[in-house]
């Protein structure tokens, strides 16, 4: 964020997956990297070009495993499935572009631009039909504006509950 990326946090939450906990924790993982691809293509025509590889989405993170919840008045359907295992993600990306220019313009002025006019959880909202299929139920985003949301994303990695392998890094 410090070099001008906008920080979000993105919860996947999953429809009921089949198997063991392992085949579950590994086809969300499939479903994070499939969003980050198609959220990728969504931003910039030719990603793998290395003048357009600045503007690819960052994700990190990894698995959430459930915890007890003293209230359990507050859960929605979405915290049973699965036995509550969830990902979450810190997404950096660069801001959206000025949607009222030409994009030949903005590259004229700027350099390479990412394609996204809007802010990243209205882009989820307005794109879901890209995003959420059969096994991926919801997309929530929360935009960063302190530095504690990383910290919540990585939860089960800082209380050792899952090692540094089971952290996602893509770009």
């Amino acid at each position: 964020m410090d070099e001008g990326r906008d920080g979000y946090f993105v919860n996947f939450m999953f429809d009921q997956l089949p198997g063991a906990r392992q085949n579950q924790m590994d086809m969300m993982t499939q479903q994070v990297e499939r969003v980050h691809s198609i959220l990728t293509h969504h931003m910039i025509h030719r990603p793998t070009h290395d003048k357009w590889v600045h503007l690819r989405p960052i994700f990190v993170g990894s698995h959430d495993l459930p915890v007890f919840k003293w209230d359990r008045g507050k859960l929605h359907r979405l915290d049973l499935v699965n036995d509550g295992l969830h990902f979450n993600v810190i997404a950096l990306l660069p801001p959206p572009s000025h949607p009222a220019l030409p994009g030949w313009l903005k590259y004229r002025m700027w350099g390479p631009q990412s394609r996204l006019t809007v802010p990243l959880d209205q882009h989820f909202q307005d794109e879901s039909k890209f995003y959420l299929n059969d096994r991926l139920a919801r997309i929530h985003v929360t935009p960063v504006n302190y530095g504690t949301m990383a910290d919540y994303a990585l939860k089960a990695f800082k209380h050792g509950r899952l090692d540094e392998d089971s952290i996602l890094v893509l770009n």
